[in-house]
């Protein structure tokens, strides 16, 4: 009997979302900040001896979003958690509750819908890196890995991109590093690690669509949350008008009767 109690007041809805998002923040998070970390240690400065700051920044920003993300799901598991089955009479039984209830699944609902369209974009920024993989594999396949030493004569330049090492100095000034590289084993180390940066923008791209859905999932759980506790205002006005209406007939009926017969000595 416990047990189906135990089932009564579990957010199934809200758990398969949470673990959703939480697989899609994690996932997302650890492969594009690898993927990031190829790109920018291995490739512009070993390769092409220059920083990009706001990529650095950005692999910060990705382990910022993976733990704000996994808070969040955790905080929206508890609300279901709290308006589920028994658990939602118990909690959300006073006219304040009621209300405070109402408000909460309202505001975490428009809270949700601001982090599903950040996602949405972020998700489509992914779409990015996954086009560049398809087309430097393309040029490593027909520029390097099909040609030996002697026949390479291929330069391979960031500007073909939009990737300007100079875009962060002053005009006049001679940025450090290069744009372009056109030695055997530089190519051939540009498409080793484009081979393995490559798939994690990928996988990348694949967790942010997981997570799209999720907070979608999230969304609609909120949705019915929110029905469910404004019903259980109705009931709870129903309940109470219903015992006013009891106490009021037992009120009559005792009128109705009089006061009990004296019985003499």
């Amino acid at each position: 009997m416990a047990c189906i109690d135990c089932l009564g007041r579990t957010p199934f809805g809200s758990l398969l979302a949470m673990i959703i998002v939480i697989i899609g923040v994690c996932v997302f998070c650890g492969t594009s900040y690898q993927a990031l970390k190829i790109f920018i240690d291995d490739i512009l400065n070993d390769l092409f001896n220059f920083k990009v700051g706001w990529l650095e920044v950005i692999q910060v920003v990705f382990v910022v979003l993976a733990v704000s993300m996994g808070v969040f799901a955790i905080i929206l598991l508890i609300f279901g958690l709290l308006a589920t089955g028994a658990t939602r009479q118990n909690v959300y039984s006073g006219a304040k509750c009621i209300m405070g209830g109402r408000i909460s699944a309202a505001f975490f609902m428009a809270i949700s819908y601001i982090l599903n369209l950040a996602w949405i974009i972020i998700m489509s920024f992914s779409v990015v890196p996954v086009i560049m993989y398809g087309a430097l594999a393309a040029i490593c396949n027909h520029e390097v890995y099909s040609r030996n030493a002697q026949t390479i004569n291929y330069c391979f330049n960031l500007t073909q991109f939009g990737i300007y090492r100079n875009s962060s100095f002053v005009s006049g000034i001679t940025p450090p590093g290069k744009e372009a590289i056109c030695l055997q084993n530089e190519l051939k180390k540009m498409c080793v690690k484009t081979t393995e940066a490559g798939p994690l923008f990928c996988v990348a791209y694949i967790s942010a669509l997981l997570i799209v859905l999720g907070m979608i999932h999230f969304m609609i759980c909120l949705a019915a949350n929110y029905t469910r506790i404004r019903i259980s205002k109705e009931l709870t006005e129903y309940r109470d008008a219903v015992e006013m209406e009891e106490l009021e007939i037992q009120s009559v009926d005792r009128l109705q009767k009089g006061p009990p017969p004296y019985l003499g000595d």
